[in-house]
């Protein structure tokens, strides 16, 4: 193989510690074994740790630990837990469809700190063993709503908003390290987190006719291109944020 092809060893994770949340989710779950189909130790966390039993004896019986993303001493259990991780899929999320005139402060809080300040503690608490070793990889899900907006999500979209510059940031502090961070933006794919939106026929219609692709994503696409992110075929893909939406915010 020259040196402009692929080879194997590029998406070979063998000997790497990858860390994943949100893995009993329906992209967390195919993430997962994408990894694990490429060689890596994988290590799954989500708020149920029962719920990861058969993901885990799926894939060999991988690590799994609970954990609340939404409280911080339970972020830096995790971290401690997992170490050393090689790669973090900083994943979990949760997902409120409704008028934010109508959410009270609790809400809008625990959406916040689900999706925007617990993965930052998390990549915060994980990066720290990082730099030590002088390398590691983030990936960080966030969402084409980051990007789009749109009406009953704006608390959610907001969360994904700042996890997107949290991720233009963060690479430029921890790339000197050896630390590289980059972020996934998946567009209207279906997963339990977002069965019951796309189960109305009229948000549906309108998804499909503002996507030039003609179709949804599909969560495996979705793990290949996290796959791709944080292999070394990306290396010099620094604190961007790869849009998968099927041109949806082209419109």
């Amino acid at each position: 193989m020259n040196e402009n092809g692929i080879e194997a060893r590029h998406l070979d994770f063998g000997g790497r510690r990858v860390l994943v949340t949100g893995a009993a989710g329906g992209l967390g779950s195919r993430m997962a074994r994408a990894f694990h189909a490429h060689g890596a130790e994988v290590v799954l966390a989500d708020l149920d740790r029962e719920r990861l039993a058969p993901l885990a004896a799926e894939i060999g019986g991988a690590e799994r630990h609970a954990f609340d993303q939404a409280d911080a001493a339970s972020v830096e259990a995790l971290a401690r837990a997992a170490d050393p991780v090689d790669v973090l899929l900083n994943n979990a999320g949760i997902l409120h469809v409704g008028p934010f005139l109508e959410m009270d402060a609790e809400a809008i809080e625990r959406l916040i700190a689900t999706n925007l300040t617990g993965p930052v503690l998390l990549a915060r608490a994980v990066a720290r063993g990082m730099v030590g070793r002088g390398s590691g990889v983030i990936v960080n899900t966030a969402s084409q709503i980051a990007f789009t907006g749109g009406p009953e999500r704006a608390i959610y979209g907001t969360a994904k908003a700042g996890l997107v510059q949290f991720t233009r940031a963060a690479a430029a502090e921890l790339g000197p390290h050896g630390v590289r961070v980059a972020a996934l933006a998946p567009g209207r794919t279906p997963t339990p987190l977002t069965e019951a939106a796309l189960a109305d026929p009229d948000y549906l219609a309108e998804s499909l006719a503002r996507i030039p692709a003609g179709r949804l994503g599909d969560a495996g696409e979705m793990a290949r291109l996290a796959l791709f992110l944080a292999s070394p075929l990306a290396d010099y893909v620094v604190g961007e944020t790869l849009i998968a939406d099927g041109g949806y915010i082209l419109a």
